[in-house]
């Protein structure tokens, strides 16, 4: 495996992503190309490198940092919208000539997955990790959800070394999750290394949360496709994410035993391997 550092200035952001290029066993001129989004706050090479260490079936991979969250930024100081995260995505693809690949997005980068395919489309493959807007078929649940990151990214973004804000969005995200205060510290000082862009990131998938709440609580996957959910997650999470598999033509849905919001940090080996297995058959 090659590793290669991109660094580029596109129209609206100074870029940076891993690539990640493996030598191809099939018989075929065009790559297999995987994109993986990282989710709020924490850059993407920290957040995927264990799954890709086992990814096999792809024969180049993609991890860009979102603006504000590592090496990249937005040229332009507004407060970012979702929509200006699927054009950085976007601007970044179209500078290395992606045309055609498979995503995975975690957490706020399934969001902008979902974001990204139904503004641009692809013949691909999705995986989604916990995305918010899979929170729940309730819309008002939905809602209280946004509501409660909108709360965290205010006081991240009034005092960025508030640990007891980032503790309560780690309550919000994983409330039943094993507790471990050497973990909940190393993964709060992860999150202050960038914590404009997290309280940013936050507060954009609350306000598109918010302002489609309907269409995703509703929402049927056009694409074929995983979404993961932790086995410890929540309960509405858990039930959206089986009625997504139950109403789509072509979704799985994958429960990761003893798993919560952090599903990819901890468990990459089982994502990786359900990841290779429907890349397999295609």
């Amino acid at each position: 495996m090659e590793k290669h550092q991109i660094n580029c200035r596109t129209s609206g952001c100074e870029q940076h992503a891993l690539l990640l290029q493996y030598p191809s066993l099939r018989e075929t001129s065009a790559p297999r190309r995987l994109l993986l989004l990282h989710g709020a706050g924490v850059p993407g090479e920290v957040t995927w490198t264990y799954v890709a260490n086992y990814l096999h079936e792809w024969d180049e991979i993609l991890i860009p940092d979102f603006a504000g969250m590592g090496r990249s930024r937005f040229l332009a100081d507004t407060p970012p919208r979702l929509s200006d995260y699927v054009l950085q995505i976007r601007e970044l693809c179209e500078a290395l000539d992606w045309t055609e690949f498979d995503i995975a997005g975690y957490s706020f980068g399934g969001m902008v997955a979902v974001r990204y395919l139904q503004q641009y489309g692809s013949r691909c493959l999705c995986f989604l990790l916990e995305p918010a807007m899979l929170f729940s078929a309730d819309c008002g649940k939905i809602r209280q959800k946004a509501d409660d990151y909108l709360t965290v990214a205010d006081r991240v973004e009034q005092n960025p070394q508030d640990a007891d804000a980032y503790f309560t969005f780690l309550e919000s995200v994983s409330p039943q999750r094993t507790r471990n205060d050497k973990v909940d510290r190393l993964t709060i000082a992860r999150l202050q290394e960038n914590a404009q862009g997290f309280a940013q990131a936050l507060r954009a998938v609350s306000q598109m949360l918010l302002d489609d709440c309907a269409t995703y609580a509703g929402w049927i996957a056009p694409w074929p496709g995983i979404s993961f959910v932790g086995g410890l997650s929540h309960a509405t999470m858990l039930g959206r994410h089986r009625l997504l598999a139950e109403q789509s033509a072509d979704w799985q849905c994958h429960v990761v035993d003893n798993a919560d919001h952090s599903l990819v940090f901890t468990k990459p080996r089982t994502i990786a391997k359900v990841m290779n297995e429907r890349r397999q058959r295609g």
